[in-house]
């Protein structure tokens, strides 16, 4: 009988400390930084080149405009993410709160487990371009709080897949080849002479 009883305090605790852990850490931050041998402005458009997402953003599927303008403080976007393996795919909706370019971006993420607030800023100097994250993750409910904080804490799931995510973005900056800014395309002046002739 004491060992059940032993079995059942220890249970109680675990499920107290469980919960503990998301009410004294209801959120989690984490980001990255890189620094790529090429001009902000270049950079700047990968990062902004939807075509390009699956390419450094895991589990990227698809983006959806659905309200607003595209690239305007204020508009909305569905994105859809699966997550892996033998897991659903998800949808979040992307609200842009602020674009300075070449500067920094603001974004806030809404889905039914978690508000987010991603943050990426740029900067230039010699030649170079330091690109930079900072994220800070709410999720929704005491559950999923404790479960994230938990991730975190022992694996650094989150600092982890940012790592990976954005050491990718560098991959797909330094192999870029598209020209996103060429030179504008002058008409050509008719060079012939007048016909005089009657």
């Amino acid at each position: 009988m004491k060992i059940l009883r032993y079995a059942l305090f220890a249970i109680v605790a675990i499920v107290l400390l469980f919960f503990a852990v998301g009410l004294f850490k209801p959120s989690i931050q984490y980001g990255h930084e890189i620094t790529v041998e090429k001009p902000v402005k270049e950079v700047w458009a990968i990062v902004q080149d939807e075509s390009k997402y699956d390419q450094w953003l895991e589990g990227y599927q698809s983006m959806e405009l659905i309200e607003g303008n595209q690239n305007e403080p204020g508009s909305k976007y569905k994105v859809v993410v699966d997550p892996g393996e033998g897991q659903p795919e998800f949808e979040m909706i992307q609200t842009l709160m602020a674009i300075e370019e070449f500067d920094k971006v603001h974004l806030y993420y809404d889905s039914d487990f978690m508000d987010m607030d991603q943050h990426y800023t740029f900067s230039e100097s010699d030649g170079k371009t330091t690109f930079s994250t900072q994220a800070d993750v709410r999720p929704k409910g005491m559950m999923m709080r404790s479960m994230f904080a938990l991730m975190e804490m022992f694996s650094g799931s989150f600092t982890t897949q940012e790592t990976k995510n954005i050491e990718a973005l560098k991959t797909v900056i330094e192999a870029n080849t598209t020209n996103y800014y060429p030179d504008p395309v002058m008409a050509e002046e008719e060079t012939g002479e007048e016909d005089n002739s009657e």
